[in-house]
């Protein structure tokens, strides 16, 4: 009798357990809505919308990020580009990365629902070529090619996986739309794991997280007081403004710590041939 009641309370406890774990990590999942429109839903023809952030760690300046996209024609391609410029970051143990040039293109096709048609995906400072291309086949396919250095190979990602590697450190863009209680899924990629490449449909260390809008802040911005929506999710916070412009995003990397993401003028000379100097402390920005 005692050896069946021992039974009987595992088997309970094992359930609460799942439970448990099912309304922690999945009903979020079930509940979550559809995420605010990006600028590559948004952009009408001939439209085209550029940011810049700087890259911020302990308010030393590590780098800098810019971002275009591109609808040129009626119910043609959106192209998206990125590039990133990264000074060398520190690692414990004495380490450190070298300074990296990180590029991003990525075109979507507009159909019932937008889709990723190609990916271009380059490092430039590793000391080898690193290069990533793809392009989505008929079949719902994404076959990937890769080049690092004199290897090449090749392997087929999720398609939910290009769309990620849109962007290597900023998790936020544009977020129109907010409300507090607002959530949404989003798919993030371990940015580590593409300055450090790895490319396998695991290696890219693709994530769903659940994003919600958890309340209001007035922060600090160019010297001004500006009312924003605080947005939160997979160890990032975002400080949002009414129409949906990201004034300040801090996301919490491994081995890199903490790093803050701050909205820029956008400076083209700077995108064209972007160098980072020196890091200097910040000085004000928020």
């Amino acid at each position: 009798m005692l050896n069946r009641w021992i039974g009987i309370l595992a088997a309970a406890g094992m359930l609460v357990a799942n439970g448990a774990i099912v309304l922690r990590d999945v009903v979020p999942l079930w509940l979550a809505g559809d995420a605010p429109p990006s600028a590559t839903h948004t952009l009408a023809p001939g439209e085209e919308e550029r940011t810049q952030v700087g890259i911020y760690r302990d308010g030393v300046l590590l780098g800098r990020s810019w971002t275009e996209a591109r609808r040129p024609l009626p119910g043609g391609l959106v192209t998206v580009a990125t590039v990133t410029v990264l000074d060398p970051l520190s690692l414990p143990g004495g380490l450190s990365t070298p300074p990296v040039r990180i590029e991003t293109e990525l075109t979507f096709r507009h159909g019932n629902r937008l889709t990723v048609d190609s990916l271009e995906f380059r490092i430039e400072g590793l000391g080898m070529p690193v290069v990533l291309k793809g392009e989505a086949m008929p079949s719902g396919e994404f076959p990937c090619q890769w080049e690092v250095g004199p290897q090449r190979g090749g392997f087929a990602l999720d398609m939910r996986a290009p769309a990620a590697l849109g962007d290597v450190i900023r998790p936020f863009h544009r977020l129109p739309g907010l409300y507090v209680g607002r959530s949404w899924r989003l798919d993030l990629v371990d940015p580590l794991q593409q300055i450090l490449p790895n490319f396998s449909a695991e290696g890219l260390g693709l994530e769903p997280v659940v994003i919600r809008v958890t309340g209001t802040a007035r922060i600090e911005h160019r010297g001004s007081l500006v009312d924003t929506f605080v947005v939160e999710g997979g160890k990032a916070t975002a400080w949002v403004t009414a129409d949906g412009r990201v004034l300040r995003q801090v996301v919490d990397l491994p081995l890199l710590g903490e790093l803050e993401l701050l909205d820029e003028p956008y400076d083209e000379a700077a995108r064209a041939a972007p160098t980072v100097g020196p890091p200097r402390p910040r000085r004000g920005g928020r």
